[in-house]
């Protein structure tokens, strides 16, 4: 299969002198998390939601908003051809662990490939008659995942996040029943950069906890699925890792997109 098969054609794109508050409303009115930034026409970089949340937490002004996109930007940009094998972009995408890759022919952008798409992709490529059904959520997950309870305070947690560099924590209650997720997507959300909020303990949000900010009902995946059938739902349900539980509901392991992505592009 083909990057070409998956791509989304016609991509929005932004171009990089415009602001970050015209970015955000495209992305908040098309439901879509990336835009390639293009300059006199040509591809220059890429803007995702979390570097437009990542540059806000940074930015004490409240004009924010008025912040050209080259400033938030990543560039150099990773792209692909299209008719780059999926198996190729799925392993770059893992590799650098980025969230979409523009995909351009003779310098035309012709469409994006996000995560979601090369994930569908490959659980349709994997549900062929020759499928690696064998392989488990429990051969690919992480076992013993750092955790936190709903009443630690989120201080806690970000700076757990920030020393371990991890971007989930599985929300746990005194039996060890999974009870939520804490992403730095939802710190970002609640109380800008955990950086700074680490380092200045803000004391407006110093009282935070996780309960306060962490995602509920958490969508979890017991070990004994087929890995297919847990990539298939970090496509439908745009995740980025899944807390993996034992028959009881107690956390056993995370899975992530990325571990995912480095099986099923073997």
């Amino acid at each position: 299969m083909k990057i070409r098969d998956v791509m989304r054609p016609g991509a929005f794109t932004i171009c990089d002198t415009d602001c970050l508050g015209n970015a955000y409303s495209v992305m908040n009115r098309s439901r879509i998390r990336h835009l390639p930034v293009t300059s006199a026409g040509k591809l220059v970089g890429i803007l995702s939601e979390r570097d437009i949340l990542a540059t806000r937490a940074h930015i004490d002004d409240a004009d924010w908003w008025r912040i050209p996109v080259s400033r938030a930007m990543k560039m150099p940009v990773q792209t692909a051809g299209p008719d780059d094998s999926l198996t190729e972009v799925a392993g770059r995408m893992a590799l650098a662990k980025i969230g979409a890759m523009p995909v351009v022919e003779r310098g035309k952008l012709l469409g994006l490939a996000t995560v979601t798409d090369v994930l569908d992709g490959e659980v349709r490529s994997a549900m062929s008659p020759s499928p690696v059904t064998s392989v488990t959520v429990a051969d690919v997950m992480t076992p013993y995942p750092l955790s936190v309870a709903p009443e630690d305070p989120l201080l806690a947690a970000a700076t757990t996040m920030i020393e371990r560099h991890v971007r989930h924590l599985p929300v746990v209650d005194s039996t060890s029943s999974l009870v939520g997720m804490l992403s730095e997507r939802d710190v970002r959300t609640a109380i800008g950069d955990p950086v700074a909020f680490v380092e200045t303990r803000c004391r407006s949000r110093a009282q935070y906890c996780v309960r306060d900010v962490m995602t509920q009902p958490a969508i979890a995946v017991t070990f004994d699925r087929p890995l297919v059938e847990a990539a298939a739902r970090f496509a439908d349900d745009k995740l980025g890792a899944l807390p993996v539980v034992d028959g009881f509901g107690a956390l056993i392991g995370i899975l992530s997109y990325v571990d995912a992505l480095r099986v099923l592009t073997r």
